[in-house]
């Protein structure tokens, strides 16, 4: 936990500085909740699972270079794994707390790609066959980077955006040395502002 302490802490205090050093005569600092699906998967030595539909929740904050180019930074209780690829199977129910930072290019005024780099802290793992569930939490390493890429679009004012995004994991989630798994996760997401900073 004190690891995602400090990258909360670090997020923060990048924000508050690109706040002042660059959002001088840009559109001011947007604060907002947003929410959607992800379609998730394990990838690796893991192939024959099934993609699981769950949620995820959070905040995002976009800050302005210029009128094209920001900052946005997110922090999103996720929950991802892999459904079972048949009855007889098991379940992989994954819970992370991402913060995914990233550069936002705007393609006009409404439409937006994005890339950068998320960092992943897991909360649980839970392995589920029919009613029978496992804490597997031991089996997974603690920290996860991936990379997020995507396309999303503003509506109102940038008041609702919707985004669609594929965030590749990195690096080997498993904490058993002889296997190799990652997160694959697909997500379609809607977000609402709630405030501009300094109006």
């Amino acid at each position: 936990m004190a690891k995602s302490k400090t990258i909360v802490m670090l997020v923060a205090l990048l924000m508050a500085a690109s706040v002042e050093l660059f959002g001088q005569g840009a559109p001011k600092p947007i604060v907002g909740a947003k929410g959607g699906i992800n379609l998730a998967n394990i990838g690796g030595d893991e192939t024959d699972n099934k993609v699981k539909l769950a949620p995820h929740v959070g905040m995002y904050s976009e800050v302005f270079f210029d009128y094209f180019l920001m900052l946005q930074a997110e922090i999103l209780l996720s929950f991802q794994g892999h459904a079972a690829p048949s009855e007889f199977d098991n379940k992989l129910n994954l819970t992370y707390l991402n913060i995914p930072v990233m550069a936002r290019y705007n393609l006009g005024y409404n439409l937006n790609v994005h890339a950068g780099v998320q960092f992943g802290f897991l909360l649980s793992a839970k392995r589920i066959y029919q009613d029978f569930e496992s804490d597997v939490k031991d089996q997974f390493k603690g920290m996860e980077l991936g990379l997020p890429i995507g396309v999303g679009y503003d509506l109102m004012d940038r008041k609702i955006n919707v985004t669609v995004r594929y965030i590749i994991g990195l690096n080997n989630i498993s904490d058993n040395s002889i296997q190799t798994l990652h997160n694959n996760v697909f997500q379609i997401s809607a977000g609402v502002m709630l405030f501009r900073i300094n109006e």
